[in-house]
Formats: structure tokens, sequence, C-alpha cells
């Protein structure tokens, strides 16, 4: 197993990522699918929090809000930006299957394109975990899970399965370690513990300043059977 990269340290350290906005198709999905734990005030654990841009808005919910991320620059800005989450968001490798065990009774899990830089063994064991905390019929949602039809699934090299890439040199995976791409099947394939209930993918076609270069990824949201 890989694990975290290091070159996400690398990257908060010199203040780049760090989005201080909400995901708007996060926002969605929350209201669209989990209005009862919304009632309830209930928990949601965060994988690879970033800088924090969604913490605002679970925090607006009302909900309970618990985060890991790998780097350790970016936990110790966050402890600064919110200190009383300083227990609630720990420095951590959410490969790992110690990362969810302070956790039980989870009613969401939100992922914003954390989980795809990693490999599929990685990927597998984050969704067993995920599934392990989550109660019954808890939501995993998943922003921006990068799909085959990304122009940039050709760059880098193959590392152990065909859906990873790494090494990438160019563009916006420059730098950033291991990459996952998925189409549907091998979607379905790795969410088979869990009932798919939105299963979305985007393509977006730029023409300046890449002429024909492609963005493509999925949003997925995922029920505990």
């Amino acid at each position: 197993m890989n694990g975290f990269s290091d070159e996400w340290n690398e990257i908060y350290n010199k203040n780049l990522q760090l989005t201080s906005w909400p995901w708007s198709d996060l926002v969605s999905l929350v209201y669209r699918y989990c209005g009862d734990a919304i009632s309830r005030n209930g928990l949601v654990f965060e994988l690879g929090c970033g800088a924090g841009p969604n913490i605002p808005f679970i925090q607006s919910l009302g909900m309970n809000y618990y985060g890991i991320e790998g780097s350790e620059a970016v936990v110790k800005k966050l402890h600064n930006k919110f200190p009383e989450l300083r227990k609630k968001v720990i420095v951590g490798d959410f490969t790992q299957e110690d990362c969810f065990s302070r956790l039980s009774e989870v009613d969401v899990i939100v992922d914003r394109a954390s989980v795809t830089h990693n490999n599929l063994s990685d990927i597998k064991n984050i969704l067993k975990g995920s599934n392990d905390v989550l109660k019954n019929g808890g939501y995993f949602i998943g922003i921006d899970w990068f799909s085959t039809k990304h122009s940039d699934f050709s760059l880098g090299e193959q590392e152990g399965d065909m859906y990873t890439r790494t090494n990438i040199e160019t563009g916006q995976f420059k730098n950033v370690g291991s990459v996952h791409f998925s189409d549907e099947n091998h979607l379905r394939s790795i969410f088979s513990g869990f009932k798919i209930v939105s299963l979305e993918e985007k393509v977006i076609k730029s023409y300046e300043p890449q002429k024909n270069h492609q963005f493509s990824s999925w949003n997925i949201v995922a029920q505990k059977k």
C-alpha cells in the first residue's frame, strides 16, 4: 500500500490548493440525500479534508463534523482557523484501518477527490473501512472521482493496476502522486458492497487555453446496505 502522498504536504506548505469555498456538487448531494441526518444533527466524517472548504457548510447544517487529512501542514492551518475542531480533525492516513476505528455510527462520509488519489488496493480498503463505520442506511458521497474519459488518463505511468497512474509530469495532476481513474463498470465493481443511489459522470471539454482538453469525473452516492 502506498497511502498518503507526501507531494500533498509540499503543495500545502507552498500555500497551494487552499480552496476556501464548499464544492457545489457536494452541497447539492448532501441536501438531496441527507435530510434525515441533517435533522438529527448527524455525524459527518470527511476523508482528505484538505484546507477545509466543506467545513463551514457542514457546520451550518448543525451536523457534527470530523475529518482526517494526511498533511500535517494543512491540519495546523485548520486547527488555527477552527479551534473547536482540534480534537476532531486529525492528521492521519485514511488508507489505514485504524483511521476509522475512532468513530462508529457515522451518518455520512464525504470525499471530494481525495480517495481517487490512491491505487485500487488502497481504495478498496478505504471503502471497506467506510462501510464498517457507517450506520445502516448511511451514505458515502464521493465527488470528482476522475473518469477514464479524462484527457490525462493517458499520461504518466501505470501503477499496479490499469486504472491508476503516477509520475504525471504535466497538467492538473503534475506532481500529485497517484491518480485513479474509473469507468462505470469499474465503479460499480468497487462499490459492490453498497447500494448505489446516484451515479453521475461529468464531461467538460475545454477549448481555451488547452484546446480539446477534456476534464471528466464521477459523482457517486452510495448507501450502506
